[in-house]
């Protein structure tokens, strides 16, 4: 292999990286804690992270989760959160206006599942 495609693959791997931090990064949304209340329309807890969907007086809110394995540990599952569940996000939204939050907590009857447990 040519040191020209050497620096070309190591290139196109560290844009490849920035992009994936980017998506999964913190950067899009407000440093003060915030939370937003409804009740859930659907929920996803696949990759690259779980999606709740949460009707509001305001509309209709994306609850972003944490990625599956952080979901899986917090001990959330989609047994807890069937369509109709009053729910509680604890996070940040997004600096844009957009209806999203980064949720670190997420509050179920009364129950608290801890997704972010490092970002206290």
């Amino acid at each position: 292999m040519t040191r020209l495609s050497i620096a070309g693959l190591t290139a196109a791997l560290m844009l490849a990286a920035g992009g994936a931090q980017a998506h999964h990064g913190w950067a899009s949304y407000s440093d003060r804690e915030s939370q937003v209340s409804g009740v859930v329309e659907d929920a996803s807890l696949g990759q690259p992270h779980g999606l709740i969907r949460v009707k509001t007086a305001q509309g209709v809110w994306n609850v972003m989760l944490a990625p599956p394995a952080a979901i899986e540990r917090s001990g959330l599952t989609l047994a807890a959160i069937p369509k109709g569940t009053q729910v509680t996000a604890r996070g940040h939204k997004r600096l844009d206006g957009t209806l999203e939050i980064k949720t670190e907590r997420l509050v179920v009857a009364g129950k608290t599942f801890d997704l972010y447990p490092q970002r206290d």
